[in-house]
C-alpha cells in the first residue's frame, strides 16, 4: 500500500505542473514515451533501479533517456527527481495513476471489451456510445479476444461489469436445470 501511495504523490505532482502549465497531454505523453523505452529497452530500467549502479551512472542514464525520447525540461528534472529518490522503481505505477488524473480531469472512463471473435471499429464506437450513457462519461475501449467466451460481449468499467457471453448464458441455464432438478 505504501508503494501506491508514493506512486500517487508523485504523480500528482507532476500532474499539477502540467495542468499549471497547460500540458497534461504533452506530459502523459512523454511519460509513455519514457515508460514505452523502459520495456523496450529493459536495461535502461534495470540501471535506473538496481542499488548496484551508483547515482552518476544513474543520473547519465537520465541524460541519454531524455536525449533520445526529447524530453521536455520539465519531465527531464522530474525523471531525474525519481532516480535521485530512489522513486524510479515506482515509474509504471506513476504513470498508470496520472492516466487516471487524465480520464478524472477529461470525464472519461476505459471500458475493457472482451468478446470471443474480433470486433470492427463501428460495433466497439455503438459499445462504447451505450457504455457512455450508462456511467455519464466518454468511453475509451480497450478490446480483448477471448474465444472461450464462445459469443457475445463482457464489458467492464470500474467496478461494473456487464456479462452477455454465451459461456455466461449457459452457465446461467445449467445453475437455473440443477435448482429445477433438485426442486
Amino acid at each position: 500500500m505504501r508503494n501506491q501511495a508514493i506512486a500517487k504523490r508523485y504523480a500528482k505532482a507532476i500532474f499539477e505542473v502540467a495542468v499549471e502549465e497547460g500540458r497534461v497531454d504533452e506530459y502523459g505523453q512523454e511519460l509513455e514515451q519514457v515508460l514505452a523505452l523502459f520495456r523496450e529497452v529493459p536495461e535502461f530500467e534495470r540501471v535506473l533501479v538496481s542499488p548496484m549502479y551508483p547515482e552518476d551512472v544513474k543520473l547519465s542514464t537520465v541524460d541519454r533517456v531524455a536525449e533520445i525520447t526529447e524530453m521536455s525540461p520539465v519531465m527531464y528534472r522530474f525523471v531525474r527527481l525519481l532516480v535521485e529518490k530512489q522513486r524510479i522503481k515506482f515509474f509504471s505505477d506513476i504513470v498508470s495513476y496520472y492516466r487516471k488524473l487524465q480520464d478524472e480531469r477529461e470525464n472519461i472512463a476505459r471500458a475493457q471489451v472482451t468478446a470471443a471473435v474480433d470486433l470492427d471499429e463501428a460495433t466497439l464506437d455503438l459499445i462504447a456510445e451505450a457504455l457512455g450513457k450508462v456511467v455519464g462519461k466518454k468511453i475509451v475501449v480497450e478490446f480483448n479476444k477471448d474465444p472461450e467466451l464462445i459469443g457475445g460481449v463482457v464489458a467492464r468499467v470500474g467496478d461494473l461489469v456487464w456479462d452477455g457471453s454465451v459461456r455466461t448464458q449457459l452457465k446461467n441455464i445449467k445453475e437455473t436445470l440443477k435448482r429445477g432438478e433438485l426442486g
